[in-house]
C-alpha cells in the first residue's frame, strides 16, 4: 500500500502516477480535503505528459491523525523528539520533503490550495532546491493580524471547531455551487477528529508567528521565493498579497481571477482552469514535456 512512515506516529497515504522518468507536479490539499481534491487535474496532467504525485497531509484522508501533544502552542521545530505531535504548517512541509525523499524526486512543480499554500510557500523557501515552480490556488494568507483578533472566538473550543469551519465554508462558496459539493465538503470536514482540526487551525493562524497570518507570510517569503509563481484566486483579495506584497520571484509570475465559482472553482471551472495553467506551463518551459 502507497503509505511513507514518519515515524511511529504518523504514516503519509500518497498515490504516484504516471511516468517515473516524467518530470513531476506535486498537489498538495487544503484544510478539511485530500488528494481526491485534484480529480479534475490529474487525467489532465497525465496526458500533458508530468508524473502526478498527490498525498493527504497528516491530519487528513487516509494518513495518520493521532492527538496532538497537549500544549503546544508554537511550532516546536524540525529536530523535535518525534514523540511530540503537532499539525504545523512547518511539520507538515518536512513530511513533504521525506515524501519527496522517499520517491528520488529532486526538483518538482508544487500545486496548492487555500491551506496547503503554506506548505508550499514554506517549502520553496527552505529548500528552493525542491521546487521548480509554485501554483497556488486561494493561499490563505490574506488574512491579517487584525482579522484575527476581530475573531478570536474561533478558537474558543476545540469542540466548536469543525462547526466554525463549516460555517466558514458557507462565506466562501458562490450561488453557482450546486449542493452536492457543499454536502461532500460538510461530510467530509466533519469526518475530521476535532482536536486534530483544532491543531491545523492553531497552526495556521492561531499564534502571532503563524504563517497563515499575512504579515508573517511577507515577512517569512518576500524576496526569498524565487521559482515562477501562478496564484489563482476565486476573487481579486485573495491574490493581492501575491500581486502587491510578496515580491516576484521571476518576471513569469501571474496572478489570475477565477471568479463565481467559489472557493473550489478548480473543480467547477475546471476546464478553463486546466486551460490557464497549461498555458502558463508553456510559457515557463515545463511544456512541452521533456522525460529524463
Amino acid at each position: 500500500m502507497p503509505f511513507l512512515n514518519i515515524n511511529q506516529q504518523i504514516s503519509i497515504w500518497f498515490m504516484d502516477e504516471g511516468l517515473r522518468n516524467a518530470p513531476p507536479i506535486l498537489l498538495v490539499p487544503g484544510l478539511t480535503c485530500d488528494l481526491h481534491d485534484w480529480s479534475w487535474q490529474v487525467k489532465f496532467l497525465l496526458e500533458l505528459g508530468f508524473r502526478v504525485v498527490s498525498f493527504d497531509i497528516r491530519g487528513q484522508g487516509r494518513s495518520s491523525a493521532p492527538a496532538p501533544t497537549p500544549g503546544i502552542t508554537s511550532w516546536p521545530g524540525p529536530n523535535a523528539d518525534p514523540s511530540i505531535i503537532d499539525y504545523f504548517p512547518e511539520t507538515r512541509t518536512y513530511d513533504i520533503i521525506a515524501l519527496l525523499e522517499h520517491l528520488s524526486i529532486t526538483s518538482t512543480i508544487v500545486m496548492s490550495h487555500s491551506q496547503g499554500s503554506m506548505e508550499s510557500y514554506y517549502l520553496a523557501t527552505v529548500r528552493p532546491d525542491l521546487v521548480r515552480a509554485l501554483v497556488s490556488l486561494d493561499p490563505i494568507h490574506r488574512f491579517d493580524h487584525a482579522f484575527r483578533g476581530a475573531n478570536v472566538s474561533y478558537f474558543n473550543l476545540p469542540s466548536d471547531t469543525i462547526s466554525k469551519m463549516i460555517t466558514y465554508f458557507e462565506w466562501s462558496y458562490s450561488e453557482g455551487n450546486p449542493e452536492w459539493q457543499k454536502t461532500w465538503h460538510k461530510r467530509r470536514a466533519r469526518e475530521m477528529d476535532e482536536q486534530v482540526m483544532y491543531a491545523m487551525s492553531w497552526g495556521g493562524w492561531g499564534g502571532m508567528n503563524c504563517l497563515g497570518r499575512k504579515e508573517v507570510a511577507i515577512s517569512q517569503f518576500s524576496g526569498k521565493l524565487k521559482c515562477p509563481r501562478l496564484t489563482f484566486g476565486s476573487h481579486e483579495d485573495a491574490v493581492a498579497v501575491d500581486r502587491h506584497d510578496i515580491a516576484k520571484g521571476s518576471e513569469l509570475d501571474e496572478c489570475v481571477v477565477i471568479d463565481g465559482n467559489g472557493h473550489w472553482f478548480h473543480q467547477l471551472a475546471s476546464e478553463k482552469f486546466n486551460d490557464i495553467l497549461k498555458a502558463w506551463l508553456g510559457k515557463i518551459g515545463a511544456l512541452p514535456v521533456e522525460k529524463e
